[in-house]
Formats: C-alpha cells, structure tokens, sequence
C-alpha cells in the first residue's frame, strides 16, 4: 500500500488525542479547580503530576497486557478507563479523590500511546509506517496548542468539570472504531517462545534505537517546559510570546511531519533521521549563540525552535519505525518501554532545567544541546532490529 489511508490512521490517532485531552483541556481551569474544591495550588499541581507518573509507568504494563489480552481488547480497556474516570473526575467533591481519579486516567490513558504505533507499524511497511506515524505525532502535537483554548471556552460556559465530561463522551465515542479497525486477538508467537522485557533489552540495536527516540523526544519537553520562564525572564515577554513560539512550533512540526513518508520513500529511513538531527543540531547550535551573546529577542529564539521541531518532524516518526521493527512477538514490549523511556527522560531533563533556569537561556540550551548530541551518537545506520 503506497499511501495509507487517512480513514484508517485518524481515528487511532484520535485514540492518543482523547488522552493528551484529560490533561490539556483542564489546564485553564487549575485556578478555579482550587478555589472550587476549597485546596491549593500545590494539591491541584498534583492532579497534573500523578496522572503524567501513572501514564510514563502504565506504558510497560500495557506493553505486557497487549500480547497477552490482544490490541483490541487493551484498547478497549484503556478508552473504558478513561471513559470511567472521565465521569468520576467531573463528580469527585474533593481534590484528594480528584489525585485518584487522574492517576487511573492517566493508566488508561498509556493503552492507546503503546497500542496505536503497534498496530500502524504492523500494518504498514517502513515508508508508509513512518506516513502513518507522522499523522499521530501531528495529532499529538496539536493538541496541546488547541485544547487549553477550547478548555477555556468550556471553563467560560460552563465550568470546569464539563472538561471531564467532554473526555468520557469522546472516549465512548471511540469504541466503535476500535470495534471495526482494531483486530481480535491475535496469536504472535509460538507457545513456547519467551516473550518478555528481558528478551526485549538484550536486543542492543533496539535499545540504541529507543534511546535516540527518547533522548530527542526528552529534548523537546525539557525545552517546552522551561520556555515560559526563559521568554518571561530572559527576555521579558509575557505569555503572549510563549504563545506564539508554540503555535509556530507546531506548524513547524506539522509541514515536516506530513512530508516524512514521502521522503522516507526517495531516501530511505536513516537518512532521513540523519537529516532531522542535522536540522536539529543546527538549531540548538542557534539557541547557544544567542545564550552566549546574550541576545534577547523573541523572533530568533522563534526561529529556532521552528527549525527543532522541524527536525522531530522529520526524525521522530521514522525512528519510532525503526525501533519497533522488532520481531512481532516483541512489538507491544517494545512500543511499551519506548514510551516510558521518551517519558522518563523528559521528566528527567526537564528537572534538571529547572536548576538552571535562573541562568538564563544558555545552560537550559546547552542541556538540550547536550541530549541532541548524544542521540546523534548513538544514531547510526544498521539493519532493522531482529
């Protein structure tokens, strides 16, 4: 199949989207949650951190659950999870119940980001798996620049748990196209053939694979993370301006993203992951200039964030697809620890940024330089992982 269709590759990719939702919809909402659930701001903080813990952690557990329940079956117990947690998060009468709530949500949540790459990997051959995988990325990357201004029209009409609401009525609406895209169970290996995380980590080309795509990824959130401060500090402009770095992000994101298939087709998959490092190594080499000449300004730091997402446009879904060309019986362990090391590794390089944000942009760039090259050490040509 030269060109996957859409019909097929939109609605899995709005199985991730449903869950970047439970978060990102609410996030305007935090102020009003404390006041209305009479708590603080450090308990409605962690409504946003314990459901990001549970998801970097469910990935393994769904890793292991999808070989043996099946793709369909995980599925449909993740979008019941979120559907559940979705109607208790928009009853819960207290934020300590609310904690609990989203840490369950964000275990559901983790089903689809495991599942979905597995069975588009499966589906498509590498030029057309990397198409596919590039339109859940877009998908995942809009989101998060939508969904606080949606959340905001809900918050104004009416409140926040309508929020909630909107995530159980979106999960349910899924369960139709799990039912008719997703197959049944499916038998990937012989009874006698061991299937497990320790398999799976001997595999030292899958490993290499997994850690550029977690270092590149840990990157891009270390980064998001700090730019409100650095854009309100460092240079003096309100959120208006963080605002705009992330829509031109995204855009950015998206132009190269939805030309990666095409060009994994003329060019192969490696190269096409050497030169999304490039256009990534030559964009923080940017954001170091301006760190060490101390230039303040909005629109060449814009530039260059432009210019790194759009190298995870183009290196981000092919190296997905390479890592999870693993043998069948391994993909869903394999998509599972992907996820959780891209995870871990943002919520690792995004602590550290916080101990040097009060430097200014040259450390935080420096940092985010540091875990670019390190992927590109580690990037190197090689056979699919067998």
């Amino acid at each position: 199949m030269s060109r996957p269709p859409l019909l097929q590759i939109v609605p899995l990719a709005a199985l991730t989207g449903v869950g970047m939702l439970a978060t990102d919809l609410y996030l305007p909402a935090l102020p009003h949650l404390a006041h209305d659930l009479g708590s603080d701001v450090p308990a409605v903080q962690a409504t946003i951190s314990s459901f990001m813990i549970a998801l970097a952690l469910s990935q393994l557990l769904w890793g292991a659950l999808a070989d043996k329940l099946g793709m369909r079956n995980t599925l449909l117990a993740g979008v019941a999870l979120l559907a559940v947690t979705g109607v208790a998060c928009a009853l819960a009468e207290d934020v300590d119940a609310l904690i609990i709530y989203r840490t369950v949500q964000g275990i559901g949540a983790g089903a689809a980001t495991v599942v979905v790459p597995v069975l588009l990997r499966r589906r498509f051959a590498d030029a057309d798996a990397i198409r596919a995988i590039s339109w859940v990325s877009i998908a995942e990357s809009v989101i998060p620049a939508v969904a606080p201004v949606i959340g905001t029209g809900i918050l104004l009409v009416s409140g926040w748990r309508s929020n909630f609401w909107l995530v159980a009525v979106l999960a349910l609406a899924l369960l139709p196209f799990i039912l008719k895209l997703v197959p049944g169970r499916q038998v990937l290996h012989d009874a006698d053939e061991t299937v497990s995380y320790a398999v799976l980590l001997r595999n030292r080309v899958y490993l290499r694979d997994a850690a550029v795509y977690g270092l590149t990824f840990g990157a891009l959130v270390t980064f998001v993370a700090s730019a409100p401060h650095l854009i309100e500090q460092w240079s003096g402009r309100g959120p208006g301006a963080f605002a705009l770095m992330q829509v031109c992000g995204v855009s950015s994101f998206i132009i190269a993203a939805s030309r990666a298939g095409a060009m994994a087709h003329r060019c192969g998959t490696f190269k096409l992951m050497n030169a999304g490092a490039i256009v990534q190594l030559i964009s923080v080499a940017g954001l170091i200039a301006l760190g060490l000449l101390d230039q303040r300004h909005v629109a060449p730091l814009i530039g260059c964030w432009m210019l790194f997402c759009a190298g995870l446009g183009l290196r981000g879904p092919s190296t997905v697809t390479r890592a999870l060309s693993v043998p069948k019986s391994l993909t869903s362990l394999a998509s599972g620890f992907l996820m959780f090391l891209a995870l871990t590794l943002s919520g690792v390089g995004t602590q550290i940024a916080g101990f040097l944000l009060h430097r200014g942009l040259l450390p935080v760039a420096l940092l985010v330089a540091a875990m670019i090259l390190a992927s590109m050490v580690l990037q190197k040509d090689a056979p699919a992982p067998h």
